[in-house]
């Protein structure tokens, strides 16, 4: 079922599309005969400047539904959390690791592995073999890595507490948008997340 906030997020953008390619088709249309007059090159130029915006639109709008899928689809875990079902850090640490591989498989936003270090868990490293303590920083970074592929360096931080951090291995050329992403992803989905499974697996322990 989708929220009303979903189904009002997906018309705004789906009418954005709808506006962008007719843009686009006006525009091809009306600036061959700015340029040339009434031309038979019209058609095939009008054409090819609707599927351009076809695609770019598609392309657009599949990034800018990221938002409202990530919330949706990382309740799932945001429940698991509420409900103390996960026993140990671990079990929680790899489930995000796979749920950011496998939901980040866009163009430019392809992340195809990692290492995750929360505090408390064992490191988890998945399709990658780079060492995190090579780049760590106080800020979300992008490195370009020897193999030519590129990283994204997560610090996981809530208030003054240090939670742990994440490289990220991405394929193919990376969005700048990406960061912003991740930021708010580890701002408004992660760390309050992280925190309470270990403050939970801490309180088990000591039962």
């Amino acid at each position: 079922m989708f929220s009303s906030f979903e189904i009002i997020y997906k018309f705004s953008l789906q009418l954005l599309l709808t506006f962008w390619i007719l843009v686009w088709s006006t525009c091809s249309w009306y600036g061959v005969e700015l340029v040339f007059g009434i031309s038979l090159w019209q058609i095939p130029t009008t054409i090819m400047g609707t599927l351009l915006a076809v695609v770019s639109g598609v392309y657009f709008y599949t990034i800018l539904s990221i938002p409202y899928k990530l919330s949706r689809k990382f309740d799932t875990i945001k429940d698991k959390v509420a409900l103390e079902s996960y026993k140990n850090c671990e079990d929680f640490q790899k489930e995000v690791a796979d749920f950011i591989i496998t939901f980040f498989n866009y163009p430019g936003a392809n992340v195809i592995g990692g290492n995750f270090h929360f505090n408390g868990c064992e490191k988890y490293i998945y399709n990658s073999g780079e060492e995190i303590t090579k780049f760590k920083s106080d800020t979300i970074t992008k490195f370009k890595l020897k193999s030519g592929k590129q990283a994204v360096y997560i610090p996981i931080k809530i208030a003054d507490h240090n939670l742990g951090d994440m490289l990220l291995i991405m394929e193919g050329k990376t969005l700048p948008l990406f960061k912003s992403i991740m930021a708010d992803f580890e701002n408004y989905f992660l760390d309050d997340q992280l925190y309470h499974v270990l403050n939970s697996v801490s309180r088990n322990q000591n039962k």
